[in-house]
């Protein structure tokens, strides 16, 4: 069905996280391109908007087709599917080594990108879980913190839930207001620059294409896309995402399992062809 409150003839973009809301472990299901197509069909562009890097985020444009600029690193980076890097906010590398510092004080590895290219102190669960989701190396450099060789686009530290929610609780009060700091999946938490967010990539691809931000539609899932719904023209939020993202969502639409988004991308389409 069309979101209620939605007007679907004033959509001119969409903008959709990956994970969890289209993304399943890394794959699209059979549904997702078509519906993409279908809605581009009417005039509507459908972008992304993710935490992954540049190099993983233009993999999964090209198998569901979609074009144009690409939100990436939760916002600290827009580049396009032809790996042209648009504009670029790295974490400075102060803030970077002293997080990177009380990441591994709390007995957790952290993950280093810079220049498209990942970067560990040593082998670990986190190194190779983080290269396997998003299809790239990752090169080992021992003393991460040291070795760092100036700002980095953004940081990642992987464990279970809850142990990244008390992270995130220790680090917000000291590194708020100088970084971004948030957890893309359950068991991921992230680390940006300041001031960086989806939103703030979202409204510089809205201003690269003329779109309105009152004419976007939003969909994510986590606690990362908090920002980019508040900010969308109408936002949707995945049923089983997050719960503060789902209670503040314009509406929620159909878990992932169920296709909820596609099938809301095919309805708003419909709609706009009625």
């Amino acid at each position: 069905m069309v979101p209620p409150g939605l007007d679907p003839t004033t959509v001119e973009a969409v903008f959709l996280d990956l994970d969890g809301t289209v993304l399943d472990h890394g794959v699209a299901s059979s549904a997702v391109a078509p519906a993409i197509r279908r809605l581009e069909a009417t005039g509507v562009r459908c972008l992304i908007a993710t935490g992954r890097m540049l190099t993983s985020a233009r993999r999964i444009a090209g198998e569901v087709g979609i074009e144009g600029p690409i939100v990436c690193y939760q916002g600290a980076m827009v580049g396009t599917t032809a790996g042209e890097v648009l504009s670029h906010h790295p974490l400075d590398a102060p803030t970077a080594r002293e997080l990177i510092a009380a990441i591994a004080a709390d007995g957790h590895d952290a993950v280093a990108f810079i220049d498209e290219a990942v970067y560990v102190a040593r082998e670990s669960v986190t190194a190779q879980s983080y290269s396997r989701n998003a299809g790239v190396p990752y090169h080992v450099v021992g003393e991460l913190a040291a070795w760092l060789p100036g700002p980095v686009t953004k940081l990642v530290t992987m464990g279970t839930p809850d142990a990244m929610d008390t992270l995130r609780d220790r680090l917000l009060p000291t590194y708020s207001t100088r970084a971004f700091i948030a957890k893309s999946l359950p068991n991921y938490l992230e680390m940006a620059a300041s001031g960086v967010s989806k939103a703030h990539g979202c409204s510089l691809v809205c201003a690269m294409l003329g779109v309105s931000e009152e004419a976007t539609v939003a969909f994510g899932d986590g606690e990362n896309d908090i920002e980019m719904l508040a900010w969308a023209g109408y936002s949707v939020a995945v049923a089983d995402g997050f719960a503060p993202l789902v209670d503040a969502a314009d509406w929620v639409c159909p878990p992932l399992a169920a296709d909820g988004v596609p099938r809301t991308l095919e309805a708003i389409a419909a709609a706009r062809c009625g």
